[in-house]
Protein backbone atom coordinates (compact mmCIF):
# COMPACT_ATOMS: atom_id res chain seq x y z
CA UNK A 1 0.00 0.00 0.00
CA UNK A 2 1.25 3.36 -0.88
CA UNK A 3 2.15 5.23 2.09
CA UNK A 4 0.12 8.32 2.98
CA UNK A 5 -2.79 6.36 1.60
CA UNK A 6 -4.13 4.36 4.65
CA UNK A 7 -6.79 3.63 6.61
CA UNK A 8 -7.93 5.38 9.67
CA UNK A 9 -5.35 3.34 12.36
CA UNK A 10 -2.06 3.82 10.27
CA UNK A 11 -3.60 7.69 10.00
CA UNK A 12 -3.14 8.06 13.86
CA UNK A 13 -0.14 6.10 13.72
CA UNK A 14 1.31 8.85 11.32
CA UNK A 15 0.27 11.65 13.76
CA UNK A 16 1.50 10.29 17.02
CA UNK A 17 5.22 10.99 15.15
CA UNK A 18 4.72 14.23 15.58
CA UNK A 19 5.94 14.68 18.71
CA UNK A 20 8.87 16.32 18.73
CA UNK A 21 12.15 14.01 19.05
CA UNK A 22 14.04 13.68 21.74
CA UNK A 23 17.27 15.81 21.49
CA UNK A 24 19.67 17.60 23.85
CA UNK A 25 22.78 19.72 23.75
CA UNK A 26 24.89 20.58 26.94
CA UNK A 27 28.01 22.91 26.95
CA UNK A 28 30.23 20.19 28.25
CA UNK A 29 31.68 18.97 25.46
CA UNK A 30 28.34 19.83 23.66
CA UNK A 31 25.73 16.96 21.82
CA UNK A 32 22.85 16.91 19.60
CA UNK A 33 21.21 13.52 19.95
CA UNK A 34 17.65 13.20 17.95
CA UNK A 35 16.41 9.95 15.85
CA UNK A 36 15.83 10.70 12.10
CA UNK A 37 13.98 8.31 9.20
CA UNK A 38 13.68 7.78 5.50
CA UNK A 39 10.95 6.26 3.63
CA UNK A 40 12.06 2.59 2.38
CA UNK A 41 9.64 3.04 0.09
CA UNK A 42 9.15 5.94 -1.79
CA UNK A 43 6.38 7.39 -4.34
CA UNK A 44 7.92 5.49 -7.81
CA UNK A 45 8.63 7.31 -11.06
CA UNK A 46 9.92 10.50 -8.90
CA UNK A 47 13.87 9.79 -10.34
CA UNK A 48 14.49 8.64 -6.82
CA UNK A 49 16.04 5.31 -6.01
CA UNK A 50 12.96 2.45 -5.59
CA UNK A 51 13.05 0.39 -3.09
CA UNK A 52 15.73 2.51 -1.11
CA UNK A 53 18.59 0.40 0.09
CA UNK A 54 20.59 0.19 3.35
CA UNK A 55 23.43 2.25 2.09
CA UNK A 56 20.76 4.71 0.46
CA UNK A 57 18.82 4.86 3.37
CA UNK A 58 21.61 5.45 5.92
CA UNK A 59 22.83 8.34 3.49
CA UNK A 60 19.57 9.94 3.61
CA UNK A 61 19.12 10.21 7.20
CA UNK A 62 22.61 11.32 7.91
CA UNK A 63 21.90 14.15 4.92
CA UNK A 64 18.79 15.43 6.85
CA UNK A 65 19.88 15.12 10.13
CA UNK A 66 23.00 17.33 9.15
CA UNK A 67 20.76 20.04 7.64
CA UNK A 68 18.48 20.16 10.41
CA UNK A 69 21.36 20.36 12.98
CA UNK A 70 23.06 23.05 10.71
CA UNK A 71 19.84 24.42 11.23
CA UNK A 72 20.24 24.35 15.06
CA UNK A 73 23.50 25.74 15.54
CA UNK A 74 24.04 27.95 12.60
CA UNK A 75 20.02 28.64 11.28
CA UNK A 76 19.64 30.17 8.67
CA UNK A 77 18.68 33.93 6.57
CA UNK A 78 15.64 34.78 5.72
CA UNK A 79 13.43 36.96 3.44
CA UNK A 80 9.86 36.95 3.34
CA UNK A 81 7.20 38.67 1.44
CA UNK A 82 3.75 38.76 2.79
CA UNK A 83 0.73 37.96 0.51
CA UNK A 84 -0.66 41.00 -0.83
CA UNK A 85 -3.69 40.75 -2.58
CA UNK A 86 -4.78 44.33 -3.31
CA UNK A 87 -1.48 44.53 -4.44
CA UNK A 88 -1.13 41.27 -6.32
CA UNK A 89 1.53 39.75 -4.51
CA UNK A 90 2.40 36.36 -3.93
CA UNK A 91 3.78 35.23 -1.00
CA UNK A 92 7.15 34.39 -0.95
CA UNK A 93 9.75 32.85 1.70
CA UNK A 94 13.68 32.51 0.84
CA UNK A 95 15.50 30.91 3.14
CA UNK A 96 19.62 30.01 3.05
CA UNK A 97 21.68 28.30 5.40
CA UNK A 98 24.32 30.43 7.36
CA UNK A 99 26.67 27.98 7.63
CA UNK A 100 26.45 23.49 6.63
CA UNK A 101 27.66 20.33 8.21
CA UNK A 102 29.21 17.73 6.75
CA UNK A 103 27.44 14.24 7.27
CA UNK A 104 30.67 12.76 7.91
CA UNK A 105 30.82 14.40 11.27
CA UNK A 106 27.74 12.65 12.26
CA UNK A 107 27.45 9.00 13.68
CA UNK A 108 24.31 6.97 13.30
CA UNK A 109 23.13 3.98 15.34
CA UNK A 110 20.05 1.91 14.74
CA UNK A 111 20.24 1.01 18.38
CA UNK A 112 16.67 1.70 20.20
CA UNK A 113 15.61 2.80 17.22
CA UNK A 114 12.52 0.47 16.02
CA UNK A 115 12.07 0.20 11.55
CA UNK A 116 8.92 -0.58 10.06
CA UNK A 117 7.84 -1.64 6.48
CA UNK A 118 7.67 0.94 4.99
CA UNK A 119 10.41 3.23 7.33
CA UNK A 120 13.92 2.77 8.56
CA UNK A 121 14.73 4.69 11.91
CA UNK A 122 18.43 5.81 13.45
CA UNK A 123 19.39 8.00 16.51
CA UNK A 124 21.59 10.41 14.63
CA UNK A 125 24.80 11.86 17.26
CA UNK A 126 26.88 14.74 16.93
CA UNK A 127 29.84 15.57 19.00
CA UNK A 128 30.88 19.22 19.34
CA UNK A 129 33.17 21.90 21.07
CA UNK A 130 31.44 23.71 23.67
CA UNK A 131 31.16 27.04 21.45
CA UNK A 132 28.15 25.18 19.60
CA UNK A 133 26.04 24.73 22.43
CA UNK A 134 26.98 28.37 23.79
CA UNK A 135 25.53 29.56 20.21
CA UNK A 136 22.34 27.52 20.66
CA UNK A 137 21.54 29.03 23.86
CA UNK A 138 21.95 32.55 22.95
CA UNK A 139 18.86 32.09 20.61
CA UNK A 140 16.96 31.36 23.83
CA UNK A 141 17.38 35.30 24.78
CA UNK A 142 16.12 38.22 22.94
CA UNK A 143 16.12 40.13 20.34
CA UNK A 144 15.10 36.00 19.06
CA UNK A 145 11.45 35.20 19.74
CA UNK A 146 9.47 31.84 19.82
CA UNK A 147 7.51 30.75 17.17
CA UNK A 148 6.53 27.23 15.51
CA UNK A 149 4.58 26.59 12.16
CA UNK A 150 3.18 23.48 10.86
CA UNK A 151 4.56 22.96 6.88
CA UNK A 152 3.19 20.54 4.26
CA UNK A 153 4.82 18.94 0.86
CA UNK A 154 3.70 16.43 -1.47
CA UNK A 155 4.64 13.03 -0.89
CA UNK A 156 4.91 13.08 -4.94
CA UNK A 157 7.88 15.53 -4.94
CA UNK A 158 9.96 12.19 -3.40
CA UNK A 159 13.10 13.02 -0.99
CA UNK A 160 12.80 17.05 -2.35
CA UNK A 161 9.51 16.84 -0.41
CA UNK A 162 11.07 16.46 3.00
CA UNK A 163 13.12 19.21 2.69
CA UNK A 164 10.04 21.30 1.07
CA UNK A 165 8.15 20.51 4.33
CA UNK A 166 10.80 21.74 7.11
CA UNK A 167 10.75 24.74 5.05
CA UNK A 168 7.78 25.48 5.19
CA UNK A 169 7.40 24.64 8.51
CA UNK A 170 9.96 27.83 8.96
CA UNK A 171 7.70 29.69 6.95
CA UNK A 172 4.83 29.25 9.11
CA UNK A 173 6.19 29.56 11.94
CA UNK A 174 7.65 33.52 10.96
CA UNK A 175 4.58 34.43 9.38
CA UNK A 176 2.85 33.32 12.90
CA UNK A 177 5.86 35.53 14.45
CA UNK A 178 5.40 38.67 12.21
CA UNK A 179 1.51 39.24 12.10
CA UNK A 180 2.31 39.63 16.62
CA UNK A 181 4.71 41.67 15.63
CA UNK A 182 4.00 43.98 12.86
CA UNK A 183 0.21 45.97 12.92
CA UNK A 184 0.70 46.90 9.08
CA UNK A 185 1.94 44.17 6.24
CA UNK A 186 5.25 44.57 5.47
CA UNK A 187 6.81 44.71 1.92
CA UNK A 188 9.59 42.74 2.84
CA UNK A 189 11.28 41.70 6.00
CA UNK A 190 14.51 40.07 6.53
CA UNK A 191 15.84 38.31 9.60
CA UNK A 192 17.68 35.17 10.69
CA UNK A 193 15.53 32.12 12.52
CA UNK A 194 16.88 28.59 13.99
CA UNK A 195 15.45 25.35 15.04
CA UNK A 196 14.64 25.29 18.50
CA UNK A 197 14.89 21.36 18.66
CA UNK A 198 14.77 18.77 15.35
CA UNK A 199 11.08 19.01 13.67
CA UNK A 200 9.19 15.77 13.35
CA UNK A 201 7.75 14.71 10.14
CA UNK A 202 5.23 12.64 9.38
CA UNK A 203 3.14 11.39 6.31
CA UNK A 204 -0.39 12.52 6.92
CA UNK A 205 -2.80 12.45 3.58
CA UNK A 206 -0.17 11.79 1.44
CA UNK A 207 1.88 14.85 2.33
CA UNK A 208 4.93 15.27 4.41
CA UNK A 209 4.05 17.29 7.27
CA UNK A 210 6.63 19.10 9.60
CA UNK A 211 5.73 20.46 12.80
CA UNK A 212 8.42 22.91 13.40
CA UNK A 213 9.29 24.81 16.75
CA UNK A 214 12.09 27.41 15.99
CA UNK A 215 13.39 30.73 17.29
CA UNK A 216 13.32 33.72 15.04
CA UNK A 217 15.08 37.39 15.11
CA UNK A 218 13.93 40.13 12.92
CA UNK A 219 16.89 42.12 11.01
CA UNK A 220 15.14 44.05 8.87
CA UNK A 221 11.51 45.53 7.76
CA UNK A 222 10.50 47.48 4.94
CA UNK A 223 7.14 48.94 5.00
CA UNK A 224 4.95 50.08 1.56
CA UNK A 225 5.65 53.46 0.93
CA UNK A 226 3.04 56.15 1.71
CA UNK A 227 2.07 58.91 -0.98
Amino acid sequence: MRPGRRPAAALLASLALLVPAASSARADGAYLRAEFWTDIEPVPGVGDEWPVGPGTARSRILDEAAWVYGGMIWGFEFKYTPYDKTRGLEERFDLAPIQSLAPGELSLTTEGAVSTSDARRAFVLLQADPSLASLMEGYAHEPWKACQGIGRADMDRGVKGRREAYIDGLRAAVRSLLQGLEPNKPRLVRGRVVFHEPPSLAIIGGYYTAQVRARAMVVEVIPYKVF
